[in-house]
């Protein structure tokens, strides 16, 4: 992308914070300032609140500001990405617009988001979560903001795990080890029935999502702490060790590398790596279940949070507008909206979990103190899309069978040869 010449950006003088809030003169004019609004169809709940608070907004603000939404098709790849990046080569961005937590850093360095930092205030900043506050900062600058965290556990069959006379972890200081895991999965694993499931979607962020805690927690580093460098990092020996010890589970038959997207509500799986967003679909299953920490190794897992953030591109003429709408979806209130009747993120902000009654006990509990803990955000670097592309084709090449150094050294070199071409000084 070509770099954008700066902008200024206007001050707020009244941070509005709370949803409902109305009342705040934006525009002088007759008709109220239109804003365009992109975001994602990844998940239906999630796009579908997303819609409903642009509609309670358009609402509210009558007469002072629209919000024009475009929900864009995302699926298991990386389609919506691609169009943005699309967007930025022509100079026909949106005024507002999502973007994964991790693909931040990419869009701040290629001048496709503006700084925020100075339209939160201190008390505002210190209420979301570190992991938050993490994924939507780049080079010292704060871009974009999230509604709620996608927080990874290990979800588990009770009944089948209590037929086997096993008891799952349920504090972070107790949860397996790597070999403890393993030794349960051969266990559960039958003719009909996996042990694991590793497996959300084979192409797209998922494969990083699942497998970077494992890194984590065997001590490796997917990249230099500057974000500059693979090499010695994502095929370190941690890191191969780490390739060879997934690999295993699919090796052995103890891992299905193709499931089906209902493999773990239909009871073909003991156990299953997922996000928060999977517990909507487990309210009608016929066996009781239950949520524990990703298994640790030299370490906790350090388990991966984040999600889709929004933030203001250059081409918006009129950043206080715009600011009111990411205050009205980033609020408290609508942060624990966005739990309660979105994609059941836990949210981003400490404050919103006070609206929320179902966090003190059972697996919001586990995922609460999982986030609180062990939250980790993906790697802040601008050459995020190709490392994840990359990451997400070796990783799969190895529960394939690859040979695990090959593939990673073929990540290490893609994204060192991308930075040396695109971003070295």
């Amino acid at each position: 992308f070509m770099r954008k010449k700066p902008i200024s950006v206007l001050l707020i003088s009244t941070m509005v914070s709370m949803i409902g809030l109305s009342g705040v003169t934006v525009n002088a004019a007759d008709k109220p300032v239109e804003l365009s609004f992109w975001y994602p169809i990844s998940q239906e709940s999630e796009a579908a609140w997303y819609a409903t608070m642009v509609e309670k907004f358009n609402k509210e603000y009558e007469g002072k500001i629209k919000i024009v939404e475009t929900a864009n098709t995302r699926g298991e790849s990386f389609a919506y990405e691609d169009k943005v990046s699309a967007a930025a080569a022509t100079d026909s961005l949106p005024d507002i617009l999502m973007a994964d937590g991790p693909n931040v850093a990419s869009y701040a360095n290629s001048g496709m988001f503006i700084p925020l930092e100075e339209y939160f205030t201190e008390e505002e900043m210190k209420d979301f979560l570190p992991s938050t506050v993490a994924q939507g900062t780049y080079d010292g600058h704060f871009y974009a903001v999230g509604m709620g965290e996608g927080i990874i556990n290990l979800y588990y069959n009770k009944d089948m795990l209590d037929a086997a006379g096993i008891e799952a972890p349920t504090t972070v200081e107790d949860a397996w080890t790597w070999d403890e895991y393993y030794e349960i999965c051969k266990k559960l694993t039958t003719d009909e029935i996996y042990g694991g499931n590793f497996i959300q979607e084979k192409s797209g962020e998922w494969i990083i999502v699942a497998f970077q805690p494992f890194l984590i927690a065997n001590g490796a580093e997917l990249l230099s702490e500057d974000g500059s460098k693979a090499d010695g990092y994502i095929n370190s020996e941690a890191a191969i060790e780490t390739g060879e010890y997934l690999q295993k589970f699919a090796d052995e038959g103890l891992i299905n590398i193709d499931p089906t997207a209902t493999e773990f509500q239909e009871g073909g799986c003991a156990t299953k790596l997922a996000g928060a967003w999977i517990m909507p679909t487990l309210e009608d299953v016929d066996f009781n279940w239950g949520v524990t920490f990703i298994p640790k190794q030299k370490q906790d897992a350090g388990s991966t949070s984040g999600g889709w953030t929004v933030g203001i591109t250059p081409n918006c003429e009129n950043v206080d507008a715009a600011m009111e709408f990411i205050h009205y979806l980033s609020s408290p209130e609508a942060c624990a909206s966005f739990t309660k009747d979105g994609p059941a993120y836990p949210p981003v902000r400490y404050s919103a979990y006070d609206l929320l009654d179902d966090y003190e006990e059972g697996a919001n509990k586990i995922v609460k103190e999982t986030l609180f803990e062990t939250g980790h955000a993906r790697p802040v670097t601008p050459n995020y899309p190709i490392f994840t592309q990359k990451f997400s084709e070796a990783f799969y090449d190895i529960l394939l069978g690859a040979d695990v150094k090959e593939a990673l050294d073929g990540i290490a070199e893609a994204f060192d040869t991308e930075w040396e071409a695109t971003y070295a000084k």
